[in-house]
């Protein structure tokens, strides 16, 4: 495994959590793209909105420059170089206990490895397809010789009472199918499941901190490129952001998210621990 470099370590560098291997479950985020001159002010943003700090930040001057930020269920990529066509198509990062175990759990679903694992500065890496279509970064984290947990900076934010979750739209036909794929991705069964008192019988489930929505509803149909939702017990209070059409806000960043009630009942993620792939003992 690499060593941190002295020089690409300034005070930015630290993790909550060098070593992904205790996480209970793997952590998938959202993926924001940003030019390197902006991070700092997409860091102070996203720690306004979901009232937690950064609880990751890393420069990696192997690849290219990068530097990432992670905060609450967001990680913010951030680069002086124009972004490359399969960054931009990917989207999720997510943190995983192990990457073996998850390319296991990857095949069990008919996923595709389309670059394969390699060591990085973090731990490893590699970028899949999952069966929906979807493109994900598996990373493994694991600590640098010397690096200890850090714990995040102490904000004065407060709490938003916002949650954030990476979302996906499909129709009412294929939602089923989703979760169990999502569950089996991730290695977890799923937190919520909804049918809402709704003309078009709108279903939710969250699985983690993936909201699906399975719907047949026009508008719904026609946003179903929005990545992110907001679940909040004041809708029509999110910090820093603008209306952007019906249950839509844009976020600092442009970013549209989809913003729910609390009250409808979509819980916080549980913290039981990952299920292990059928046929397998591993993680």
């Amino acid at each position: 495994m690499p060593t941190v470099p002295a020089a690409a370590l300034p005070d930015r560098w630290f993790r909550t959590t060098p070593d992904s291997a205790v996480l209970p479950r793997p952590r998938l985020l959202a993926r924001s793209l940003v030019d390197v001159t902006v991070l700092d002010d997409r860091i102070r943003a996203y720690e306004r909105l979901t009232g937690t700090p950064a609880d990751l930040r890393m420069p990696i001057p192997d690849f290219g420059g990068l530097e990432l930020a992670a905060v609450g269920n967001m990680l913010l990529i951030a680069s002086a170089r124009p972004f490359t066509p399969i960054q931009r198509r990917t989207a999720y990062s997510v943190i995983v206990p192990s990457l073996d175990g998850a390319l296991r759990r990857l095949d069990q679903v008919g996923g595709t490895v389309l670059e394969p694992p390699e060591t990085i500065l973090p731990g490893s890496r590699a970028r899949v397809r999952f069966p929906d279509g979807a493109i994900a970064e598996l990373v493994e984290h694991r600590p640098n010789p010397g690096e200890r947990p850090r714990p995040p900076e102490p904000r004065t934010t407060g709490d938003s009472g916002v949650r954030l979750l990476l979302r996906k739209a499909v129709s009412r036909s294929v939602f089923a199918s989703l979760v169990r794929l999502y569950e089996t991705v991730l290695g977890t069964d799923r937190d919520t499941r909804l049918h809402l008192d709704a003309p078009d019988g709108t279903e939710l489930a969250t699985v983690g901190n993936l909201l699906l929505v399975g719907t047949d509803e026009p508008e719904s149909t026609r946003t179903a490129h929005v990545r992110l939702a907001l679940v909040t017990p004041a809708p029509r209070d999110v910090p820093g952001a603008r209306p952007a059409g019906h249950r839509l806000v844009r976020l600092e960043d442009g970013s549209v998210a989809e913003v729910w009630d609390s009250a409808t009942g979509l819980r916080a993620p549980h913290a039981a621990p990952a299920r292990a792939p059928r046929g397998t003992g591993a993680p």
